[in-house]
């Protein structure tokens, strides 16, 4: 429990700090978590719905023992963190709309029990020996980014997704290149968080809009 603290790189995240582009977990209602599973080369996503207290899993690739396994394991891990960090950054105590004896998914519950999780079946699978997951799970990220939670197989066509991702990402490359603008990842230091540390020039990252609105 000492690692579970609003200092930690993860509590830092909740509040809205450590990225350029970052808002508090506590004006959105939908957090968006990419997971990478190492043990099977594999990425997932899992939305949190604050308001269920949930986890949706989205797994690209439903099948074999193994990676079902894996998989698991990391959920079950999300599961069990993300509410002590919420606790200890006081999470709950700025969601005045969250009624903790009214609504059935947080009745009987305490601010740390772990979380529900959900494997969300019936959505659009990634070709055996493919090696496209991370395509996959950056389409659902977007597709949630627009409130579109049912994903079917009849809205998803891998190829026009790899080609579109593949045109916007040679477009953000040439935007790049010519603005002599870096990413975030390309900088020397780490991202300054409102607690201190390394900072970084205005005038060598170039400036981030965001947007608040009720998912992230």
């Amino acid at each position: 429990m000492r690692y579970i603290s609003p200092e930690h790189y993860v509590g830092q995240h909740i509040r809205g700090f450590k990225m350029l582009a970052n808002v508090s977990w506590n004006t959105v209602d939908n957090i968006i978590i990419l997971v990478h599973v190492s043990e099977s080369f594999h990425w997932i996503m899992i939305l949190f719905r604050i308001r269920h207290r949930s986890l949706y899993v989205y797994d690209l690739f439903i099948g074999g023992s193994l990676n079902t396994k894996n998989v698991y394991r990391h959920v079950q891990s999300l599961a069990i963190i993300i509410p002590l960090f919420l606790f200890v950054t006081d999470f709950y105590d700025k969601r005045a709309d969250i009624c903790w004896d009214r609504e059935p998914v947080y009745i009987d519950k305490s601010m740390t029990d772990p979380l529900k999780y959900v494997i969300v079946r019936n959505i659009p699978q990634q070709a055996p020996q493919s090696n496209d997951c991370s395509m996959y799970a950056c389409a659902f990220a977007e597709f949630i980014s627009h409130e579109l939670f049912d994903i079917s197989t009849n809205m998803f066509n891998a190829t026009n997704h790899r080609m579109r991702y593949g045109a916007l990402l040679w477009d953000y490359a040439k935007k790049k290149k010519n603005d002599g603008a870096i990413s975030e990842s390309e900088v020397t230091d780490n991202v300054t968080s409102r607690l201190g540390g390394p900072k970084i020039l205005r005038d060598v990252v170039s400036p981030v809009v965001t947007t608040k609105t009720r998912n992230r």
